[in-house]
């Protein structure tokens, strides 16, 4: 059953009870396993009601597992009632997440000496089966640094007088959250426009290639025409050369004949003419 549920059910039955019903309800919600939070039932306004009188104790008792440690139970000891075995348990796991909180790293040393632990043995088997086991806390042990490396934990209740502080820790986060959505909405604009430039950029040099190559190849046709119109020409020289030739020796004038004259002749004069280079 999760943290909600149970202590959901806790409230209402700590709203129709009074008095010594209201102790009882105390040590079974303290002493319930999986159950870290007591904030809820701390605001029921029957709980509220044995702050002071007899029953002033437990109300406290409350109050020490709501916010408290292990080290203020021992400095209020005399005030408080006797803890059961269940009760010490989970009062030094809340100890443990009070200091997973504040820290990030926390020496066995100082675990040993807030938790009562003697032996490091004890203490590791403490932290593995009762914290990192259940949830409490997420970390792991440096067996050669000996110390806790934390990585994450449960919530504790937070106490009134602290809510102004938490507040402002949570307005400078927002703050701090917002500027960097606006930083970061900047680069996003700054590469949307960076990456604008370069697809026009892409599509001038593509269109400055296609335009490079029509020209190449008109320039490449015009070679060829120019090559034509000089293999006419040479031909009609080379035409002119054989009617002199014919007419001093008797011979027949050469006429120009049909295409297939001029294919002949057109062989003749490109196999006596070297080929005109491209510059």
């Amino acid at each position: 059953m999760a943290d909600e549920a149970k202590i959901q059910q806790y409230v209402l039955l700590a709203k129709g009870a009074r008095g010594r019903a209201i102790v009882d309800l105390i040590t079974k919600a303290t002493s319930e396993p999986g159950l870290f939070g007591f904030g809820e039932l701390l605001a029921v306004p029957s709980v509220q009601e044995i702050k002071s009188g007899e029953h002033a104790a437990h109300f406290n008792l409350l109050q020490l597992f709501a916010y408290g440690t292990c080290e203020d139970y021992k400095g209020s000891a005399g005030s408080l009632p006797p803890l059961n075995p269940q009760q010490q348990l989970k009062l030094k796991q809340l100890t443990v997440v009070s200091l997973a909180l504040k820290v990030k790293v926390i020496s066995y040393a100082q675990l040993q000496a807030v938790l009562g632990i003697p032996t490091v043995r004890e203490l590791e088997d403490f932290i593995i089966t009762e914290c990192c086991y259940t949830s409490v806390i997420k970390g792991k042990l440096d067996q050669r640094a000996s110390c806790l490396l934390i990585h994450d934990a449960i919530g504790r209740d937070v106490r009134p007088e602290q809510l102004a502080e938490l507040e402002a820790g949570l307005a400078a986060w927002t703050s701090t959250a917002e500027a960097l959505l606006g930083a970061l909405e900047q680069r996003m604009a700054f590469a949307a426009s960076e990456a604008e430039a370069a697809a026009r950029k892409k599509e001038a040099v593509e269109a400055a290639a296609e335009e490079m190559k029509k020209n190449l190849k008109a320039e490449l046709d015009l070679a060829r025409t120019g090559d034509m119109y000089l293999d006419d020409a040479y031909m009609d020289m080379e035409d002119e050369r054989m009617d002199r030739l014919g007419g001093g020796g008797g011979h027949a004038p050469v006429h120009h004949g049909g295409p297939g004259d001029r294919a002949e002749r057109t062989d003749r004069a490109a196999a006596g003419r070297p080929k005109r280079r491209l510059r």
